[in-house]
């Protein structure tokens, strides 16, 4: 079992270079916070989550500041409006695009059975 202070050391921010020792033993990962209160904020967490109890868990990056948070928030508001306009975009054209061969279909039929 690796040893490493700052596995004893949680509230503390770990070195770039260094990734930290859970309380179980196990090396933890990096991950990315996408809860609106600390989105964008990264943390290490224990590397068997969720299949552990092992509580390990500390942020790498400070926290943002809310007008940063915010920005972020209406940022994603902006992008899934976007999203739903392609998808609408996407459904119109697919349509259209059922009807043109429906219209060439019955062309296609109707002049062969002249």
């Amino acid at each position: 079992m690796a040893s490493s202070s700052f596995s004893h050391s949680p509230s503390r921010s770990p070195s770039s270079n260094q990734v930290p020792i859970c309380y179980c033993g196990e090396l933890s990962l990096l991950r990315t916070s996408n809860i609106p209160s600390s989105m964008g904020r990264r943390f290490y967490e224990c590397g068997r989550y969720p299949f552990t109890k092992c509580k390990f868990f500390v942020w790498v990056d400070p926290p943002a500041c809310d007008c940063r948070r915010d920005e972020l928030l209406q940022t994603i508001d902006r992008l899934e409006r976007e999203l739903e306009k392609s998808k609408a975009e996407e459904r119109r054209q697919r349509g259209m695009f059922v009807a043109t061969w429906v219209a060439i279909f019955c062309f296609v039929v109707l002049y062969l059975t002249k």
